[in-house]
């Protein structure tokens, strides 16, 4: 791991994965999972039950009130549901820092989730993997800034343009916060694709063998720094590594008129974060 370990070492303890999440991420691979399956397990956390259906009043009824979760949930859908939860679940796994714009920051995880998972659909890889991916892709910056937090802070200032914010983790601390997502999720046991797509996110087309999420993910990353950068969807697409689009085979134009709005993909943050 080299100057990853630092991270890991000292006297906060690292946060763990709640339990609410880590059966949603195995219920990726159950056939039989379905809605029922999915607002059974949030029911039983009354904190993320009261954020579902504060949310759903809030951004997806317009003159009527949705009354129980369970009329919440149908209104999301199985699919919509299982990512708010999993968002709302880890994001308080992290504690609040000084000095650190909480909601800016899971607007940009979700919102990098969202475009994840919109990329992994287009381009036939898993869906649901890669909204968790997405979302989780930042945390290791959480780990880093627990220890270096003028050096983090230092990098955020240098990111003016979509995409600088490893290369200027590599230059101003030794490694990426891919590489520290990734150490986290080792020790969170999550399934191997992900470890290897974290740590291969900078440079998805070194990664042997090819990572198909790890192009997800540093493609999703730079569309969601450049709607946190208040700039267009092609202005982000213009920092997008070329070879990478030619290795994907994927057309700029298309996605331009079809990705997703960041404000859109964002939006929900700030009902999943509060208490």
């Amino acid at each position: 791991m080299g100057g990853i370990d630092r991270f890991f070492l000292g006297g906060d303890p690292l946060p763990s994965m709640p339990e609410v999440a880590r059966q949603l991420v195995a219920s990726f691979d159950d056939e039989n999972v379905d809605l029922k399956t999915v607002a059974r397990l949030t029911a039983r956390e009354q904190t993320l039950a009261r954020k579902v259906l504060r949310l759903v009043n809030a951004r997806y009824t317009k003159s009527q009130v949705t009354a129980t979760f369970d009329d919440a949930a149908g209104v999301l859908g199985m699919e919509r549901l299982r990512n708010y939860v999993l968002a709302a679940s880890i994001a308080s796994a992290f504690p609040q820092m000084e000095g650190f714009d909480r909601t800016a920051f899971w607007k940009h995880a979700i919102a990098t989730a969202g475009y994840a998972q919109w990329l992994a659909r287009i381009l036939g890889g898993d869906a649901d993997s890669a909204y968790l991916a997405g979302f989780l892709l930042r945390s290791g910056q959480l780990l880093m800034a627990r220890v270096v937090p003028q050096g983090v802070a230092q990098v955020e200032e240098a990111c003016h343009a979509p995409g600088t914010r490893m290369r200027e983790e590599l230059h101003m601390l030794g490694c990426h916060h891919g590489q520290v997502t990734a150490e986290l999720a080792r020790r969170w046991r999550l399934p191997p694709r992900f470890v290897n797509g974290f740590a291969h996110a900078a440079a998805p087309l070194d990664a042997r063998p090819f990572s198909l999420l790890a192009a997800v993910l540093q493609m999703s990353s730079v569309l969601a720094d450049g709607g946190s950068l208040h700039l267009g969807i092609q202005e982000a697409l213009d920092e997008v590594d070329l070879p990478l689009l030619q290795h994907l085979r994927l057309d700029v134009p298309w996605l331009r008129t079809t990705a997703p709005r960041y404000d859109d993909l964002a939006g929900p943050v700030e009902e999943l974060l509060a208490n």
